[in-house]
């Protein structure tokens, strides 16, 4: 091989290597099995093992979600990621909680793929659009239901593989994501995380990771003012 190709070869690897670099991402999340389960499989189908990182889990509650991040950069400093990416549902936690977790996370530069009531919201906007109310009992019911006749199988936050089951219909769940957030914007003027229930930030996380090897997608980042 010449020296021009060796060369050629060597630039290529290094562009690689930089990008990659570039486009590296952090991730906190609030739970150890439903959302880990689906993004450990998103990043396996896309080829993005190495270049995601999660941050250790130190607790559920959204504080704790924006302090892994801090910790995970505390103890490897010199590790840059082009997004930092925290997971919180809204749940049973307070006003309060949910909009100082949401101001550090601000003040951090972080992005916030908040959830309102649960997470499982994202899996069920794979399947069908919903616009009223809906706590997080009957989002699993709804699951439940939708698995069992479609699939055969029992919906479990357990489940290793929902997003095997999911990812034919992810553009759908994004558009219908998206749809949401137009309602509460065009009913409320602004996104209220804490108010507008359904609401799903994950498909902005989604988008996110499938943008990583696209070199013209830019990685959206909550707060939306537009869609």
């Amino acid at each position: 091989m010449g020296t021009d190709d060796q060369h050629k070869k060597r630039k290529s690897r290094n562009t690689r290597r930089k990008r990659i670099e570039q486009k590296s991402v952090l991730i906190a999340l609030e739970d150890t099995k439903s959302s880990k389960y689906y993004f450990e499989k998103l990043l396996q189908d896309k080829k993005l093992t190495g270049q995601v990182i999660f941050a250790k889990h130190i607790g559920t509650d959204p504080e704790n979600v924006v302090k892994a991040i801090v910790e995970h950069e505390r103890k490897n400093p010199t590790h840059k990621y082009e997004k930092k990416w925290a997971v919180i549902d809204r749940d049973d936690w307070s006003k309060q909680q949910i909009n100082e977790a949401i101001k550090k996370a601000k003040e951090l530069g972080l992005c916030i793929a908040i959830s309102n009531e649960a997470y499982e919201l994202w899996i069920l906007l794979h399947f069908q659009t919903i616009t009223r109310y809906t706590p997080r009992a009957e989002l699993n019911s709804k699951l439940k239901t939708i698995f069992k006749d479609r699939f055969g199988i029992d919906y479990s936050k357990s489940s290793q593989d929902i997003y095997g089951f999911t990812v034919g219909l992810q553009v759908q769940a994004i558009s219908n994501a998206k749809e949401l957030v137009k309602m509460h914007i065009r009913n409320n003027g602004e996104l209220n995380p804490c108010e507008n229930n359904p609401l799903s930030m994950i498909f902005q996380l989604v988008e996110c990771l499938n943008s990583l090897y696209e070199k013209d997608k830019q990685c959206p980042c909550f707060p939306l003012r537009g869609v």
